[in-house]
């Protein structure tokens, strides 16, 4: 299939991803390995990979912005394979990729506003209500707020995916069909498990965490984006947005949150990861780095001191809750 010098690295570069990535991922990877093996056949006749060929190689990508961020990504990848191989080659730098994009970043006193009416959420019709909807709302923030997963792979978990004695939890319908354990800290565990036993699922692993009232089915998005807005109103929060780049306060700013707790917590502890390093990328279930990079744009005027900081943050470091959840 390939023809080039480096065939057999390239073929044993593209097995080892195969194991590692969803069929949409790899497939990509195929494609542009495929590319890269027709440029180093026409221009290369050396295993080591110098900056010249490498620079070369990345100028001859063709697409937006992000298709090349994309594409440079793989190269790293499989030049990190190479170097471990025993083929030093040029390890090239992460293009950046400029984009409008401003997510929005809760500040720690609307964090506190956000749980306080979400802990005394008012029910108007309590015999027609969710029968757990005043904890399972409560609940469900601070596995967004302290894990960082997206609002439909957390809603879609079950018992079975919690692991208390190893603090983890399993997400296996992640989005681009991605499956990964997360650590949890120990605090949001014993919350969880407080909930668990609240609700009646501590034994019964098939059951959804967030169940529906419908029998089989979890809590749905619109149900939870519903409540989650008429937190944010209670709160006083703002839901406005400024065109397409500029997403306002929303339920997914929780994630936000999270990549930047976990640069906070690294920069408390003297460390500093590249972007490069992928463990957050990882975390996160992000299929390339730019999409990461994105959410590390937040608002100077609620972080200055921490403006100049953006592309050194955590490697999987999971903040500490410091919220209050009541005992049944």
């Amino acid at each position: 299939m390939f023809k080039s010098v480096l065939a057999t690295e390239i073929s044993s570069f593209l097995d080892m991803r195969f194991h590692t990535m969803s069929k949409k991922t790899y497939e990509y990877d195929v494609y542009t390995m495929t590319f890269v093996d027709k440029y180093l056949f026409e221009n290369c006749q050396s295993k080591t990979l110098t900056e010249e060929i490498i620079n070369s190689l990345i100028c001859s990508f063709y697409g937006s912005s992000k298709t090349v961020m994309n594409k440079v990504a793989i190269i790293r990848s499989f030049v990190k394979y190479l170097n471990t191989a025993g083929n030093p080659s040029f390890l090239p730098y992460s293009p950046k990729v400029k984009s409008n994009y401003i997510p929005y970043i809760y500040s720690d006193k609307e964090m506190k506003q956000i749980f306080y009416y979400a802990d005394n959420l008012p029910v108007k019709s309590p015999s027609r209500a969710h029968p757990y909807l005043s904890i399972m709302m409560p609940m469900l923030l601070r596995i967004l707020y302290g894990c960082g997963t997206r609002l439909e792979e957390t809603l879609s978990l079950q018992r079975k995916d919690i692991d208390f004695g190893k603090n983890t939890i399993f997400l296996k319908t992640a989005k681009f069909s991605k499956e990964r354990l997360i650590p949890v800290h120990e605090t949001l565990s014993n919350i969880l498990k407080r909930y668990c036993l609240r609700i009646g699922i501590m034994d019964k692993p098939d059951e959804f965490l967030f169940p529906s009232q419908i029998s089989g089915q979890h809590f749905s998005r619109r149900q939870a984006l519903t409540w989650f807005d008429n937190i944010l109103k209670s709160a006083n929060i703002a839901q406005s947005e400024d065109g397409k780049k500029k997403r306002g306060a929303c339920i997914h700013s929780l994630r936000h949150v999270f990549v930047v707790n976990s640069m906070l917590q690294l920069e408390k502890l003297g460390h500093s990861v590249d972007v490069n390093d992928l463990l957050l990328p990882t975390y996160l279930g992000h299929q390339c780095l730019i999409d990461t990079d994105k959410y590390m744009r937040f608002s100077g005027l609620n972080h200055p001191e921490f403006e100049k900081n953006f592309n050194d943050f955590t490697n999987g470091i999971i903040p500490k809750l410091e919220v209050h959840y009541y005992e049944e």
